[in-house]
């Protein structure tokens, strides 16, 4: 039985975009990032790199599951991100996460609704000046947006994010609804 108490996260590092380049070329990750075609190692490194070494403004994390590499997560400041943050409407306090489970054999058990809520108790909001949190699966990606409901993430709006290929299912939890 899957438990948080297995879980565990850490900084993504730059020796991990092997595993990430591996993870974002699998079909049951394209289905949702880059479908127009797989990415090279060079593209990731080129992607997450500046992330990493702290020259963008996004928190990058391996999720870990009993010690071994499982899924990616990551979240920033919305208006960390002008034309995102202008965007969705949202002010300062708000965080925004984004996720993959890399490992097809955690998918359909629950694990992506245990991970995030682990990490928005752990890492998210455990920043005080955080008080809600977005997140956007595409409307199609109904399997993302049930594991959102599990944790407590409700409907918002539907919006068309420049520069994204699809709608954005927008969805939002507050901090009282994670942490009392």
């Amino acid at each position: 039985m899957l438990t948080s108490s297995d879980i565990a996260f850490r900084k993504l590092q730059l020796t991990d975009l092997p595993r990430m380049h591996s993870w974002l070329n699998s079909p049951h990750v394209r289905e949702w990032y880059d479908r127009d075609k797989e990415s090279t190692l060079e593209e990731i490194t080129k992607r997450y790199g500046p992330k990493i070494r702290g020259e963008k403004p996004t928190g990058c994390y391996l999720v870990l599951y009993r010690n071994k590499p499982a899924a990616y997560i990551q979240t920033y400041k919305v208006n960390d991100w002008p034309d995102f943050g202008d965007h969705v409407g949202y002010d300062d306090a708000t965080a925004s996460v984004d996720l993959f489970i890399g490992e097809t054999n955690l998918m359909g058990k629950g694990f992506g609704s245990l991970l995030l809520r682990k990490f928005l108790q752990e890492i998210v909001f455990s920043n005080p000046d955080t008080h809600t949190c977005i997140i956007g699966p595409e409307p199609s990606n109904t399997r993302a947006i049930k594991a959102y409901e599990k944790v407590g993430f409700r409907y918002v709006k539907t919006l068309q994010i420049p520069g994204e290929p699809e709608e954005t299912y927008l969805m939002e939890l507050t901090r009282e609804a994670v942490l009392g």
